[in-house]
């Protein structure tokens, strides 16, 4: 079985933004990625995979997505080159739908940690982000601002399939501000005028919605972002360097909080 010219017309657009948001889908490539769609349960609508490019560990992937919800299509060495975002394709390409990403209430109480992004333009910042949002417990992320699309093939490279294991939604700053007063979450930012982790630390209980706010890598955050936080951190280091990039500085909060 293959795909069609229009059917291989439509995934390949699927590598562009216009053609993710027409039709409500993301496309996952990899050995790596599948492993970790499976094991987050964030099923994919189809598996296309080439058996010619399909290492032994690819083959037990393919195993573990072939169920009746998972359709898997085996497609040709040329077509998967044409659909491929990555040099040297491993074989194996998921679709997926893209999650509802709309903030609406009532808010779920079941994330005590919260990641807000604002800005954030570079892919492989935010990717880092996400990863290190899902080994640090912060399994809700939101987004703000003129933020990179989170599904975009190489955020999710970035990753490394951590992607699948979070909740991800966009709001601006009315709806986060809304979203902060009924959940009284403890806001806390990155400020280059903010104190140390020690002198704020007291301040943050084990029972308190824990809310972190990332800016851009070259601006920072907005004022009127600014004005949303209780807590304003820095993070002290060597002089050897002017600053931390977003990515460092937030995977380094996050760490702090969740040893919390």
């Amino acid at each position: 079985m293959s795909l069609s010219r229009m059917e291989l017309k439509n995934i390949k657009s699927l590598l562009t933004k216009k053609g993710r948001r027409t039709d409500n889908m993301f496309i996952a490539e990899g050995i790596r990625l599948m492993e970790e769609c499976f094991r987050h349960k964030f099923s994919p609508i189809k598996v296309l995979y080439t058996p010619s490019l399909l290492s032994k560990r690819g083959f037990s992937v393919l195993d573990k997505l072939s169920t009746k919800k998972n359709k898997t299509i085996q497609i040709s060495f040329s077509q998967m080159n044409a659909i491929s975002d990555t040099k040297s394709p491993q074989g194996i390409i998921g679709i997926f739908k893209t999650p509802d990403q709309k903030l609406k209430e009532p808010y779920t109480n079941k994330f005590r940690n919260i990641l807000v992004c604002e800005n954030i333009s570079d892919p492989g910042n935010l990717g880092t982000l996400l990863r290190s949002a899902l080994a640090f417990d912060f399994g809700m992320i939101i987004l703000c601002g003129d933020c990179v699309e989170c599904f975009s093939p190489k955020v999710i490279r970035s990753t490394a399939g951590g992607i699948f294991g979070l909740k991800i939604y966009k709001a601006n700053i009315s709806e986060l501000k809304s979203f902060i007063e009924k959940t009284k979450a403890v806001t806390i930012a990155t400020s280059l005028d903010g104190k140390v982790w020690i002198d704020k630390i007291m301040k943050i209980k084990k029972t308190d919605i824990r809310l972190l706010i990332i800016g851009s890598e070259a601006e920072g955050l907005s004022l009127e972002m600014k004005e949303t936080a209780k807590i304003k951190l820095r993070i002290d280091h060597s002089s050897k360097v002017e600053s931390l990039n977003a990515a460092v500085a937030g995977s380094i909060i996050m760490k702090q909080v969740y040893d919390l």
